[in-house]
């Protein structure tokens, strides 16, 4: 709206007029004008050649005269002063993917007073267990900068501030700015849009009015933002750094230990990567996410179809290789719609027994674990 706005002061601007220039005449010689002469009459008895542009004589151009351009309907006032909007110009560029490379990043937490339990406790938990933590919640706006997402962490701590507020004038003024710079950005339902445009015009402001759209803008930071946080290079390189040396030995006793942690299941991936083996380690990650799913609900059976698709489907780009019978009772059960938590149980067990045989021990001996344990502090 504000881009539109300068844009339309640009535009509203009618150019000066220019000013004559009178060229001085310059003598010819006597051959110059009889040349000039034949070529004129030769011209004037030939047809105009299609490609001749014709120049348009004084009368017929557009007067560069601002009076007489016809008038433009007036516009609304707009309210903000000069100095508000230049400030809101500057806080709408986080949202414009182009002025990302202009725009310093929030700088990454560090780990003092942090220990591994603490850091590791934000991928168990909920999305807003990490936003109550103060250094969870810089690493997590870390990661939204870099997914060009941080307009939804912004908006909730916008109407946090806004319901701390006591001043009623301050308050409705801070809801109007919230509405103004939030709403072109931000996902919500047409109702949770209707409900906190119509508070900020009405006489006697609610904070509550904007509860059903912190409430979408928080299931989408939940559902889409943070998995994809938990998963991420950012978050793991700072659970990395913390990472006590003993963790990363037990994984040399311990298959179970390996795949438990966050940061030598990041690893392990890597390996498997390398060797052209990732799909295996990632469905076994599929499934663990289906069995956390409430038992036999919509979701689960969604879950199940979509690992079904992902990772058991002949011809798959991530096709996991299961013994004859296993997959065919997987797609008899979701075609009955028989879903529960034990429906991959025999394709987990394959899959696992597949990775500890062979690729788990060429992991214990790769660069990509030593060079690990060899920078771990103890």
């Amino acid at each position: 709206m504000f881009r539109d706005f300068k844009a339309e002061l640009i535009s509203s601007t009618s150019p000066l007029p220019e000013k004559e220039h009178k060229e001085e005449p310059v003598a010819e010689s006597t051959e110059d004008v009889e040349r000039s002469s034949r070529s004129a009459s030769l011209s004037s008895s030939a047809s105009p050649r299609p490609y001749e542009l014709t120049v348009p004589s004084a009368s017929s151009r557009p007067s560069s005269n601002p009076k007489e351009e016809p008038k433009k309907p007036a516009r609304q006032s707009f309210e903000s002063t000069r100095s508000e909007m230049e400030r809101l110009f500057q806080n709408m560029s986080m949202f414009d993917p182009t002025a990302k490379v202009d725009r310093q990043p929030p700088p990454l937490p560090d780990t003092n007073g942090v220990e591994y339990p603490r850091a590791a406790s934000w991928a168990s938990g909920p999305c807003t267990a990490v936003m109550k933590d103060e250094k969870g919640c810089q690493l997590f706006r870390c990661f939204l900068f870099e997914s060009l997402a941080e307009e939804n962490l912004s908006f909730v701590e916008a109407v946090d501030k806004l319901k701390k507020m006591k001043n009623s004038d301050e308050k409705k003024a801070y809801a109007r700015e919230i509405v103004q710079l939030y709403s072109p950005y931000i996902n919500l339902s047409s109702g949770a849009m209707k409900k906190i445009k119509d508070a900020v015009e009405s006489d006697n402001l609610d904070p509550e009015e904007f509860a059903p759209a912190v409430k979408e803008v928080k299931r989408l930071l939940e559902n889409d933002q943070f998995p994809r946080f938990r998963r991420s290079e950012i978050y793991l390189n700072y659970l990395e750094k913390l990472l006590p040396r003993a963790y990363a030995e037990r994984w040399a006793n311990s298959f179970e230990a390996l795949l438990g942690n966050h940061v030598g299941r990041h690893h392990f991936r890597l390996f498997l990567r390398s060797i052209h083996a990732e799909e295996n380690l990632r469905f076994w990650e599929a499934v663990v996410e289906f069995r956390g799913m409430k038992n036999k609900s919509p979701a689960q059976i969604t879950a199940g179809k979509s690992c079904l698709n992902t990772f058991l489907a002949e011809g798959a780009n991530n096709e996991v290789f299961l013994p004859f019978g296993v997959r065919q009772i997987i797609e008899k059960k979701i075609q009955e719609k028989d879903v529960d938590i034990t429906l991959f149980d025999e394709a987990i067990k394959h899959v696992e027994q597949v990775l500890r045989n062979d690729p788990y021990v060429r992991f214990l001996q790769s660069p990509q674990y030593l060079d690990l344990l060899a920078k771990l502090k103890n």
